[in-house]
């Protein structure tokens, strides 16, 4: 898999190419067909790995990648339909050579489990992935939880084989969240950019089957799995490991958590923002309109992820109640300072979100909650300040009541 999300960028028109040149495997050919797990490369979208099926006919000399992980770049409106997850992927096919030069200059590595099908079983695997490679068959709408490069070469394989296959490895009952930051461990900025939009459903436990959308861990399931023949025979999945490409790419984890870092920085400095107001008994506005603006421009993303994308897991996100466009709305209101009512909206909609947070039990991010603490700080000072204004009014009219009546 190639990208949060959830992406492999080959040449859409190269694959196109392949299909028009690429000849069918015979029945007397020598067929080895294999599965390919590339590990993570140095990008944030091929930070979960990548998994492809290689299809080795020594009787053509043919050595071909197939890939499910093709996307046309050049369509039309593509980084719009990315956002709504209406993104359509296609399977492409390319020569070995090929592949394996651009996993190298990546730094990526490269796991080799030759799959121990008979001749008759490899016909058919081909068979199936050339009938797929056809332009009207080759495309499939990308999910990157349950529909993706490595499920698609899971279900080829298992389609092709005459019996059963069985996966032995443990159930380790985790979420898709529990999987996903096993690789942001390397990127805690991107950690927290999929918790702020991913909700809930990735915290109810995978099956084992559901596991698999992670290339490494259907790598894992397959070194252990069997085929189960149709005569009762059973034999392992993997025939030979081999690993065609070494990683030579060093990727560590930070020294610190730079969001949880920043956003105790923001605290602090608010904090003591926030001091001074209330000593002077009056906000500074410019602060309240630059965290209703960042709030907005997060809330439009959180918002429109959560309405009218197709994404696995942003359907279900109760950060929405938080971050979402009203913060646009208030601006107005903040820069005449007319903020009595706003500040109480505000205010139930920080009792609605941690309500949500007991009842959903969503997995929030760490570094979220000094940046909510820092807007319910900001929301607290304005109510006092407010409130404090109010009195000191009321008292200077009495004050003013009384000189009159003297």
């Amino acid at each position: 898999m190639r990208s949060k999300f959830f992406i492999i960028c080959l040449l859409f028109f190269a694959s196109m190419q392949a299909q028009e040149e690429l000849p069918s495997a015979h029945n007397n050919d020598s067929l080895e067909i294999s599965l390919l797990t590339c590990t993570p490369g140095p990008v944030a979208y091929s930070m979960y790995g990548h998994s492809a099926l290689r299809v080795h006919n020594f009787t053509a000399n043919l050595d071909l990648i197939f890939n499910y992980g093709v996307f046309d770049y050049n369509e039309d409106n593509f980084v719009f339909k990315f956002v709504k997850g209406e993104t359509d992927y296609i399977l492409g096919a390319e020569y070995a050579v090929g592949f394996f030069g651009r996993y190298k200059d990546e730094g990526a590595g490269i796991l080799e489990q030759v799959l121990n099908l008979s001749q008759e079983e490899c016909n058919t695997l081909n068979e199936l992935l050339m009938e797929n490679l056809r332009p009207e068959n080759s495309t499939y709408r990308y999910n990157w939880l349950y529909d993706n490069c490595t499920t698609r070469a899971r279900d080829m394989m298992e389609r092709a084989v005459k019996g059963e296959v069985r996966y032995h490895a443990a159930d380790l009952h985790l979420t898709a969240r529990n999987i996903l930051h096993q690789f942001n461990i390397v990127d805690r900025w991107m950690e927290f950019g999929e918790n702020l939009i991913l909700g809930y459903e990735l915290d109810c436990p995978l099956t084992k089957r559901q596991q698999m959308f992670i290339p490494s861990f259907y790598a894992a399931d397959v070194d252990s799995a069997t085929i189960l023949r149709t005569d009762g025979q059973e034999v392992p999945l993997v025939r030979e490991t081999r690993h065609p490409l070494e990683q030579t790419l060093e990727k560590s984890a930070p020294n610190f958590d730079m969001p949880m870092l920043a956003f105790v920085v923001l605290f602090v400095i608010v904090a003591v923002i926030c001091f001074f107001e209330w000593r002077r008994k009056k906000t500074f506005k410019w602060l309240d309109v630059t965290l209703a603006v960042c709030v907005g421009l997060a809330g439009l993303l959180v918002s429109f992820l959560f309405f009218f994308s197709e994404h696995a897991g942003v359907s279900t996100n109760m950060l929405v109640i938080f971050f979402n466009p009203l913060a646009f709305v208030w601006i107005p209101f903040i820069i005449r300072r007319q903020t009595r009512v706003v500040n109480y909206v505000i205010l139930a909609e920080f009792v609605a979100f941690f309500v949500a947070a007991v009842a959903v039990r969503q997995c929030l991010d760490a570094a979220i909650w000094p940046l909510v603490s820092t807007l319910l700080l900001r929301v607290i000072v304005n109510i006092f300040v407010n409130h404090k204004k109010s009195l000191s009014l009321h008292s200077k009219s009495k004050v003013d009541s009384l000189k009159s009546v003297e």
